[in-house]
């Protein structure tokens, strides 16, 4: 009975990650704000200096489909006739006047002068990332400098909790690169002016200019993209499978010899895991580097359908080992692959140049952490039925069939 609940718990956990193509990828929009006027403030009709900023934020439709019938026939595919005719609908979301918590707004710390620096958002085309087509929205705005300029965002609030906001620009001559998301309490500050207000919890321009900051940020995303990427936690879990890892084994009653080789073999079996996962590590470690900096490139279009297959040949082999292919080799070989889509994200925040080894350095290890996380949770789970005899037939057997099954759904989906 105790094998069947299991079996069943792993189909249900698989499960969860069969419903998007791009499950690497989880669900984020991406913000654009730049000072238009860098040399110097303009000056308006009474004197006070002034700034323009511009603003472009990128929706995915597959997002605001939740929100609003962008997908108007309900036939999973949005055309391009069906985004302009949700235009207004899209417009009206990000601009209600009516709603004191704007989707998508820009306040003053004086409420009195905010009328200038309110955005008016416009659809402004369509943009193709690595997980689908995007909206591309655009407004401007010209505030007094003295004014503090503080960014609401609460797109999906209430529908997804995992979603985010990647913030990247330029403004009073700083680099500007941070995260936010709709359940943060406090708006996102982009720039304190000359206001000493009561709003400390807010976080000024110069701690999203740091590179302290930066590093967190994206520590916090690297853990959160991980863990949400159900396809490099299938990989993950393809490659443990077999490995039949012990925290709690009871003392032996053999004799002293069968006992120490009892131990020996323990000790084998976590090494061989230390390996595995330090390879894995290493080899997609390799290609977000290459990848973030530009000096190397690979395309969506091979990579997602290879992390696919890389699940189903890891998998297979748990059924139909080779003796010759050592578990870590293939870790590092598929880790390669993997390290392109972990890379998707941070190409598309476009960090600004001087930010983005901070960034990498930070996503980089909240990635590892959240790996980390994911595979101790695994041995943690396994221990009550670790010992069992109905473990490498169930178990591994089984679970490497249903991965097996899950990736050849999703490789179908990524290369149609």
């Amino acid at each position: 009975m105790g094998a069947r609940k299991f079996l069943l718990f792993i189909s249900c956990l698989l499960a969860l990650g069969s419903g998007s193509a791009l499950a690497h990828k989880g669900s984020d929009a991406y913000l654009d704000v730049q000072q238009v006027n860098p040399a110097g403030p303009a000056v308006g009709s009474g004197g006070a200096a002034l700034r323009d900023y511009r603003f472009l934020l990128a929706v995915a439709i597959k997002d605001l489909d939740l929100l609003l019938p962008i997908d108007a026939n309900a036939d999973g595919k949005v055309t391009w006739g069906e985004t302009k005719a949700a235009r207004p609908l899209v417009e009206e979301l990000l601009n209600e006047a009516a709603n004191t918590e704007l989707p998508a707004g820009l306040r003053t710390a004086d409420p009195d002068g905010a009328s200038g620096c309110r955005l008016t958002w416009q659809l402004d085309g369509v943009d193709r990332r690595s997980d689908g087509v995007y909206l591309r929205m655009v407004a401007s705005a010209r505030c007094p400098v003295a004014q503090t300029l503080a960014f609401h965002y609460r797109l999906f609030r209430n529908q997804d909790a995992s979603h985010r906001l990647l913030v990247a620009g330029r403004i009073a001559g700083q680099d500007l690169l941070t995260t936010t998301s709709p359940q943060q309490a406090t708006p996102l500050l982009l720039s304190p002016g000359a206001y000493r207000g009561p709003d400390p919890a807010a976080r000024p321009l110069a701690s999203s200019s740091s590179r302290w900051f930066v590093s967190r940020d994206y520590f916090s995303l690297g853990v959160h993209h991980l863990l949400e990427g159900y396809d490099h936690l299938a990989f993950l879990l393809a490659l443990v499978l077999p490995l039949r890892l012990g925290l709690f084994a009871a003392a032996p009653r053999a004799l002293p010899a069968v006992a120490a080789v009892a131990r020996g073999q323990a000790a084998s079996v976590w090494w061989v895991l230390l390996r595995t996962v330090t390879a894995f590590t290493i080899g997609h470690s390799i290609t977000l580097m290459l990848a973030t900096f530009g000096w190397t490139q690979a395309s969506p279009r091979w990579v997602e359908p290879a992390i696919a297959l890389s699940i189903a040949v890891t998998a297979l082999l748990n059924l139909r080992p080779l003796p010759w292919l050592r578990t870590d080799v293939l870790a590092l070989l598929f880790g390669l692959v993997h390290g392109y889509g972990f890379a998707g994200l941070l190409l598309e925040a476009a960090a600004p140049t001087g930010l983005l080894p901070w960034a990498l350095a930070g996503f980089n290890v909240g990635v590892e952490a959240g790996q980390l996380l994911a595979v101790s949770g695994w041995v943690l789970l396994s221990q009550a039925l670790v010992g069992r005899r109905w473990y490498p037939g169930v178990v591994v057997r089984g679970g490497s069939v249903l991965l097996v099954l899950l990736a050849v759904w999703w490789f179908w989906q990524r290369v149609g």
